[in-house]
């Protein structure tokens, strides 16, 4: 017995700090033990973390290597957050002369005895005279998942008159422990005022007030085994053997997490999709509508009866003010309906929104009778963008990452798809969103079948992709007026297909080499295109006119000018607006839209903004680029930097430029961000293969750190931009889960 037990002993404690590990989970052990032997119910709990946190700890001692004994320690400092810092407040009653309690009501205003009597603020002063350690409150509302308690305090240290606002409970409905909040109050407490305040025909009901009642211990499985995960993942990214090992060498294994990597964004953003969705209906009802909107419905029914303009009563009293583009002279002139966001044209109303969705919702209709749900619409058409920036990233890395670090790879896909703009679509899935979220779908898929069609870079060119590409990037245009710029630059990359062909005709003419290449690339521009021209010329009688113009919205379009503040205040809230922290979930808040003082009229559609310099710190690499040009040796590099330029940085401007007139809103950075970052990658792409050893593992790192800081930020901005849309059922799970990380309330 004793051999075997030296034997396990040097097995598994030879090293120092496998003895302080097992030091720490004996240490863990002893506390479970108080878990069932203490008085107190503040441990209650700490026994499930330790109990996995030992068997998880077990299992990984039949594994050696590093990377197991990595995960051995996290799995150690995962239960000693858990138990020590995520619940710190379990611990607040533990060697005080505390005695749980209900405190007496002395006085109460606008207050029943258990509800608030009217809207408004609702004040109950108690008598304490005790030791205060904890406070309960215990409230609902019938409207609200959220009840804001404010506390005011008497004690010995100011006796006289209460401290206003010494402490907050913020309640929320189904979560036992926020009722409950740690008072950090010198000596006796002497009276505590509780107030809180109900909106109009809101009922606030008071179950119970409870002093010095123990805070109970939570585990919690998405903490504990997110931050092992975590761990596992920044071990994975800078430790790893396996994708340390150039891109080249380890495609099949990042092809393969990036994949995986795709399916948890869908699953994701099918979650988003899910929780907002029950403010429209349904889910089963929803592919059984009889009404839809805009898009859906109204371009829908139009197109099955052979018009153009939508079937909408024209409203007499609108037709005769003097602007009805005027919104002034619309709100006062008391003319009753009139459809909002649609385009008033020589007595006619029509849909500014493009016809390219229509190949999804007229089959439908013309099969099932009923309209597709643009909820699932959304979602259908990101999801499909999403598949396809992973596949064009994919693409792009096996062209030009090949010597790259495989982590470094897998971040780029991390931080593009977290960037790309498409998550502050699906919270609101409207006509405005499906216009967005199709040409986001489109404008990947063409890119993906530009770049694999080989027209620059290595291998013949193949005609069918190129076709492919035109294709989805004419359809884009009929998602969204505005992203023709990626048709036009796409030009550039049929030019050098062009000159590729010729260079390997091997002797061909190049009318028989060049006839079938450019009726691919350029003939579906041709037919799609002329059908989005005769579309126009057929309502506004010139092919170039969209109709913009013409919008019954919140601005006259036909006399607005164009003013450059206008433009460079949205570019600079797109790249470079600063988020301010904030100790509330999820700790940055995101709402404050620079102008600068416009002096004019700038419309900010949502009140949401962070640059995406910030949210994607890869694309400092850009002030890189010149050195990056001077030190490439690539035989193309000045075609290279032609394209970066254009669809990286001109075209994305020019989008942003192009919107002033809509002014600012979050949800149209999905139509160029993500371009950016494929340009500023390709930059970054040459700064590494010119680095040194050491700088390259410092680019590795600052990667990692990006990445965290992408998915902090752009969580955060897309978590406060839709939560105010998550339904009513969904709101307590919602603000349950950012109380996981507020663990110092």
């Amino acid at each position: 017995m004793k051999k075997r037990l030296n034997g396990f002993i040097s097995k598994y404690f030879t090293k120092r700090q496998d003895r302080l590990i097992w030091i720490i989970i004996l240490v863990l052990l002893i506390t479970a033990l108080l878990d069932i032997c203490f008085i107190t119910s503040a441990l209650k709990g700490a026994g499930a973390v330790l109990s996995l946190s030992v068997a998880a700890f077990g299992a990984l001692t039949v594994f050696d290597g590093k990377f197991s004994r990595f995960i051995k320690k996290a799995v150690v400092a995962a239960a000693v957050l858990e138990v020590a810092v995520f619940n710190f407040n379990s611990f607040r009653l533990i060697g005080g002369q505390y005695e749980e309690f209900s405190p007496k009501i002395i006085s109460s205003t606008n207050f029943d005895g258990e509800k608030n009597k009217t809207d408004g603020e609702s004040v109950i002063e108690l008598d304490v005279g005790a030791r205060v350690g904890t406070l309960t409150v215990d409230v609902s509302s019938d409207k609200q998942p959220l009840v804001t308690v404010s506390v005011d305090a008497k004690d010995d240290s100011n006796s006289a008159e209460y401290r206003y606002g010494t402490a907050q409970l913020k309640v929320i409905r189904g979560n036992r422990r926020s009722n409950t909040a740690v008072l950090n109050l010198s000596g006796d407490t002497h009276t505590l005022r509780v107030r809180f305040t109900a909106a109009k025909d809101e009922s606030i009901t008071l179950s119970e007030i409870a002093v010095n009642r123990p805070i109970d211990f939570y585990f919690s499985p998405i903490r504990y085994f997110g931050l092992i995960l975590l761990c596992a993942a920044v071990y994975a990214l800078t430790r790893s053997e396996l994708l340390k090992r150039e891109h080249s060498d380890r495609k099949s294994a990042v092809r393969a997490v990036s994949y995986v990597m795709t399916a948890v964004f869908l699953v994701l953003s099918f979650t988003i999709v899910n929780v907002s969705k029950y403010r429209q209906g349904d889910y089963i009802e929803e592919f059984t509508a009889e009404s839809g909107n805009q898009i859906t419905q109204e371009l829908v029914d139009a197109f099955e009866q052979g018009r153009l303009d939508l079937d909408i009563d024209m409203n007499e009293r609108l037709e005769a003010l003097d602007n009805p583009y005027d919104y002034s002279q619309r709100r006062t002139g008391n003319i009753g309906y009139y459809p909002w966001d649609r385009l008033y044209y020589n007595g006619k109303y029509y849909s500014y929104y493009g016809i390219a969705p229509l190949l999804l919702f007229l089959p439908y209709h013309l099969i099932t009778g009923w309209y597709f749900p643009s909820t699932w619409a959304v979602w259908l058409f990101g999801g499909i963008g999403i598949l396809f920036l992973t596949k064009l990233y994919l693409a792009f890395a096996d062209r030009f990452l090949k010597k790259i670090r495989s982590s470094i790879v897998i971040l780029g896909l991390f931080i593009i798809q977290l960037s790309s703009g498409i998550w502050f679509c699906f919270p609101t899935p409207q006509f405005y969103e499906i216009a967005q979220s199709s040409g986001f779908a489109c404008v990947a898929a063409g890119a993906y079948f530009l770049l694999t069609s080989n027209m620059i870079g290595e291998g013949r060119v193949i005609n069918y992709r190129a076709a492919l590409s035109s294709v989805f990037l004419a359809l884009a245009v009929l998602c969204r007026p505005t992203l023709a710029v990626y048709c036009a630059a796409a030009l550039i990359f049929i030019a050098a297909g062009a000159v590729k062909k010729l260079r390997l005709a091997d002797g061909k003419s190049a009318v028989k080499v060049l006839t079938p290449y450019l009726l691919c690339a350029l003939l579906p521009f041709v037919v799609i295109g002329g059908v989005q021209m005769l579309y126009n010329y057929a309502r506004f009688g010139s092919v170039f006119d969209f109709g913009i113009d013409y919008s019954l919205t919140i601005n006259d379009f036909t006399t607005a000018e164009f003013h450059m503040p206008f433009a460079l205040i949205g570019a600079f809230n797109y790249i470079f607006a600063l988020p301010s922290f904030t100790p509330d979930f999820p700790f940055f808040n995101f709402g404050a839209v620079q102008t600068f003082y416009p002096q004019g009229y700038y419309f900010i559609a949502t009140a949401s903004a962070c640059g995406l310099l910030w949210k994607a710190l890869p694309v400092f690499s850009y002030f890189g680029a010149a050195k990056a040009y001077r030190h490439s040796d690539s035989k193309n590099k000045r075609l290279y930097a032609v394209l970066i330029a254009v669809v990286c940085i001109i075209c994305p401007l020019i989008i942003m430029f192009s919107i002033w007139e809509s002014g600012y809103g979050v949800r149209y950075c999905v139509d160029f961000n993500w371009q950016i970052l494929i340009g500023a990658f390709a930059v970054l792409a040459v700064i590494y293969r010119k680095s040194a050893e050491n700088t390259k593992e410092y680019i590795n790192t600052f990667l990692v750190i990006a990445a965290a800081v992408c998915l902090i930020l752009n969580f955060g901005q897309c978590y406060q931009y839709a939560y105010p849309n998550i339904a009513a059922d969904w709101q307590p799970t919602a603000l349950s889960f950012g109380r996981l990380f507020e663990f110092w309330r």
